[in-house]
């Protein structure tokens, strides 16, 4: 099965598929993650590969580099925001 990565967010649950081919990705990384949680859903028998197509200095791989800041803020920001709770406790 082929759709696109947004079609693939919308609550299919995609057991049968065993290889996800990511050739546009998204500037927000937990929707491609989504997509991908899609094919590991209870049901699947099969070993699951992802591939991402990307073609260097291209827009896709300057959304990938996007992708990593703003997994990286996330992560200094809960490791922020944790740190100020337990110092108010």
């Amino acid at each position: 099965m082929i759709m696109s990565l947004k079609a693939a967010c919308v609550g299919l649950n995609l057991v049968a598929a065993s290889l996800v081919l990511i050739m546009d990705p998204w500037w927000n990384p937990t929707t491609e993650d989504q997509a991908i949680d899609r094919v590991h859903r209870i049901g699947q028998t099969r070993p699951v590969r992802v591939v991402r197509l990307l073609v260097s200095n291209s827009v896709e791989d300057r959304l990938l580099k996007l992708q990593v800041n703003v997994l990286c803020f996330l992560v200094h920001l809960v490791i922020y925001y944790y740190y100020k709770l337990t110092q108010n406790s």
